[in-house]
């Protein structure tokens, strides 16, 4: 009852979403050389779910899943996600060079930023990294390349130190990243956008250094935050240190961006920018398991099923599956699933079925050495041992063995044993025969 409500919600989840594309559904093995059949799919994540999905870890991520295909719920699934980023991404990654990041501000961000770029996929990744103060703001932004992401860490470690006198022109700059994301993306169609902004201040133009026509004030905020919600990309800003307004990056990032302030700390940046890499790769690879029933019934015919994540009892992405049998009778494997894909239930059996396969060989192993020891090693012993002793003389026959007996020679000696068979013990008493009728004296008629 509970495995056909559980599929009856899912179900009906699934047809909230409106003319949704199922995902095809591919057979694979869980373990290479076995016949255990896993099933595969990759699942596309809008940007909210991506975010709420980011904040947990793999194994968190793994519970929250669950699978229903024709009506049987699935094992797993394994979540892992694939470091391939679709749509092709082009990232401008906005650094604030203000006064108040000279030190433990500039140092630790170059530190964790570097790592993050470096981290993403070159083959459909292009970074461009743009620092920003108070003056010179768009002539900054427009200078910088979008490159593959090893050259743009490169990149940022050219950018120049803070100045001192420098302020933080944060509602310009994010302005001029949007426009210069813009013309990136239309000189390579088919590509997606996303700005990360990082910054430890508010806000803080007009001073007489500064560039003139700056946005500022609550105008200044709300045209920077309605040019980020035009145009689409992604936003995420993420603010270091405690002087800053978490309301005002907020309000920038929008309902669709993302804004997260964290610690002056290495680590914690490092975790919020591994979080943010993970929303980028806007999808999850599933590799659910399938029982011994559900297994035979794949042959048969098409089915068609549900993968959703859930989150506070309700499903926060909800993907329709498809599986449709082979032309040729099962299995039709394409593949074998990562290790790091399995499901924690079928890693922990693969690899006990594993270990138990190879305790049968260790066994069978010394079965057959100990025939070899017991039955074959002694009868090759003994063969080698009867062809190295000396040859037997046949028994003679029985002919030969009565043949009459020799002749004895002139002396009266006979040369042969066989002349003369034993003597019996009645022999020797013939020859010696009793006295009949005689008497032997006592002593006492010696005496007289």
């Amino acid at each position: 009852m509970r495995r056909a409500a559980l599929a009856g919600t899912l179900l009906i989840a699934a047809g909230a979403l409106a003319a949704q594309e199922p995902v095809p559904v591919r057979l694979v093995r869980c373990v290479p050389g076995r016949d255990a059949p896993c099933l595969t799919a990759r699942v596309a994540l809008a940007r909210g779910a991506a975010e709420t999905l980011s904040a947990l870890d793999s194994a968190a991520e793994s519970r929250a899943w669950t699978g229903v295909l024709g009506g049987a719920r699935l094992i797993g699934p394994g979540v892992t996600v694939p470091r391939r980023i679709e749509p092709p991404l082009r990232l401008l990654v906005l650094l604030d060079r203000s006064g108040s990041m000279i030190g433990e501000g500039i140092a630790f961000t170059r530190i964790t930023l570097r790592s993050f770029i470096e981290g993403l996929d070159s083959a459909t990744t292009r970074v461009a990294v743009a620092g920003f103060e108070s003056r010179d703001v768009a002539r900054g932004i427009d200078a910088a390349r979008f490159l593959p992401p090893r050259d743009a860490a490169r990149a940022l470690e050219q950018l120049p130190a803070p100045d001192p006198q420098a302020n933080t022109a944060l509602y310009s700059a994010l302005v001029g990243g949007v426009e210069h994301l813009a013309a990136a993306r239309a000189a390579t169609p088919g590509t997606q956008g996303a700005i990360l902004l990082v910054t430890d201040g508010r806000n803080d133009v007009g001073h007489p250094r500064d560039d003139g026509g700056l946005l500022a004030g609550a105008e200044g905020l709300r045209q920077a935050a309605e040019a980020a919600a035009r145009s689409g990309d992604g936003i995420w800003i993420m603010g270091v240190g405690g002087n800053l307004s978490s309301a005002e990056i907020a309000t920038l990032a929008g309902e669709r961006g993302s804004a997260t302030t964290v610690s002056l700390d290495p680590n914690a940046m490092g975790a919020r920018l591994a979080a943010i890499a993970r929303e980028l790769r806007g999808s999850r690879d599933l590799t659910f398991g399938v029982g011994g029933g559900a297994a035979a019934a794949l042959a048969r015919a098409p089915w068609a099923g549900t993968a959703a994540a859930w989150s506070g009892g309700k499903p926060v992405v909800t993907q329709t599956l498809a599986w449709r049998p082979p032309l040729f009778a099962l299995p039709a494997y394409e593949g074998v699933a990562e290790a790091a894909s399995l499901p924690p239930e079928l890693r922990d059996v693969g690899a006990s079925a594993l270990a138990g396969g190879m305790r049968w060989l260790m066994l069978l192993f010394f079965a057959l050495s100990g025939a070899v020891l017991w039955l074959v090693l002694p009868r090759y012993v003994w063969a080698r041992s009867a062809a190295a002793a000396p040859p037997v003389a046949a028994p003679a026959p029985a002919a030969a063995r009565k043949a009459p007996a020799a002749e004895p020679s002139a002396g009266g000696l006979r040369r042969d044993a066989t002349e003369a068979p034993p003597r019996k013990p009645a022999d020797i008493t013939q020859e010696m025969p009793a006295i009949s009728g005689a008497s032997t004296p006592s002593r006492r008629g010696r005496g007289k």
